[in-house]
């Protein structure tokens, strides 16, 4: 009763509720004959197939773009490369199984849980770490998408480790290590997810404003940022040679400020080619990328008012209660699930928020996290899957906010 009731067995205890839910749903898939589902996961699908083959990480794209409606384009940076690598290492050891890699997502969704329980306890303390440990186990986004191989799960992870351990290097644990390391994490969030791309420069803000010693704190933002251009580096040095440009994150990005920045354009997810098709004919993929970011930036400049219009519906879709049925890979069942845990997880960080002000310093970073993923989304395309990354801290702050009504609630007794 004294292991259960420590540190140590209450994580195991979480991260075993965890797992056995997300395995429960990983076996529902399979029964049901285990396609992938969304427009997404194939695509990774394939590259991770693809790089086993030795093709190196591409698959075909841009089918529609041209005039001849059969034509596509190789692609070899269209989607960010560390989960095709980690499927393709997956595929390897136990053959081109979908299920091998729905367990390791599994997996990887249940080992977050006590990461995000750890940030927990260092923000908090105990108790309200068992909370977000327990909230994080069961709630429904987490084990929907722990069971099937996309993005949300690996950054999630990667973005949970880099928090705790820059969180750690606030607290003075570790030495300067600790800082170089959380920007090697962030760097491998952002090759799971380029949206991840630009926050190192708020992490950067964050520790020259919560850091008391500014002289210290120049250095260890730097320390922040070498750990970063290094996870990044390789990518970019990749990206260099194979198109003889800089090419940063990936060459979706562009067509994606365009689709959601044009006179079709409403706000949400919807996906369309231009019209008519043959603008892009003869054109590469780094310089339909190019293109696309030209016409984007272009419709901006030359509309603000509907770019602003725009920006205020993706804020609406970006913080929505609940995602539309008719999201990729959503459905109603998911939508209702995703609506009736997310309102109240919504109020109680509100009021976590509230109650925690006086630890503004380290939390600082978690609202950054929620600024900046708000506003990039505003820009670019905005659903509320793209929302899952930052989901546990405002279940770390519900949990907080459990912990003090519970407090409250609990009655006086008079001495």
């Amino acid at each position: 009763m004294t292991w259960l009731r420590s540190e140590r067995g209450i994580e195991t205890i979480i991260f075993l509720l965890a797992l056995a839910l997300r395995l429960a749903w990983v076996g529902a898939i399979e029964w049901r004959g285990g396609a992938l589902f969304g427009p997404d996961a194939p695509s990774y699908d394939t590259m991770a197939t693809n790089l086993l083959a030795g093709n190196g990480l591409q698959m075909e794209s841009w089918g529609g773009l041209f005039l001849d409606p059969q034509q596509t384009v190789t692609v070899r940076a269209f989607r960010p490369p560390l989960l095709p690598i980690v499927l393709a290492g997956v595929y390897g050891v136990f053959g081109h199984q979908y299920w091998a890699a729905r367990v390791v997502m599994a997996l990887l969704s249940a080992a977050t849980c006590i990461v995000v329980l750890r940030i927990a306890r260092r923000l908090f303390g105990p108790t309200p770490a068992a909370v977000a440990g327990l909230l994080m186990a069961i709630y429904p986004k987490f084990v929907y998408y722990g069971g099937e191989p996309v993005t949300e799960t690996l950054c999630t992870l990667m973005l949970a480790l880099a928090v705790l351990v820059l969180l750690a290097a606030h607290d003075g644990e570790g030495g300067l290590w600790r800082w170089l390391v959380g920007g090697l994490l962030l760097g491998l969030g952002a090759l799971s997810r380029s949206s991840l791309l630009a926050f190192p420069a708020a992490a950067v803000l964050w520790v020259l404003v919560a850091r008391r010693r500014k002289a210290r704190a120049l250095g260890q933002a730097g320390l922040l940022l070498v750990g970063f251009l290094l996870a990044m580096a390789p990518w970019w040095i990749r990206n260099g040679n194979v198109f003889g440009h800089f090419m940063p994150a990936t060459t979706e990005g562009g067509y994606t400020l365009w689709v959601t920045n044009n006179p079709r354009a409403t706000g949400g997810g919807h996906c369309f080619m231009p019209e008519p098709p043959g603008t892009f004919e003869g054109m590469g993929e780094y310089e339909i990328d190019r293109t696309f970011q030209r016409m984007g930036a272009d419709y901006i400049r030359e509309h603000p008012g509907h770019f602003l219009r725009l920006a205020a519906a993706k804020f609406v879709d970006f913080w929505r209660l609940w995602p539309h049925a008719d999201e990729p890979g959503v459905g109603l069942p998911a939508a209702i699930a995703a609506g009736l845990s997310f309102t109240p997880l919504l109020l109680l960080a509100l009021w976590g928020a509230l109650v925690t002000r006086a630890r503004w310093r380290p939390l600082l970073l978690l609202y950054l996290l929620f600024l900046y993923y708000t506003s990039l989304h505003m820009v670019y395309m905005s659903i509320t899957r793209y929302r899952v990354p930052i989901e546990p801290y405002l279940i770390v702050l519900a949990a907080a906010a459990l912990v003090d009504l519970a407090g409250r609630a609990r009655p006086r007794v008079d001495k």
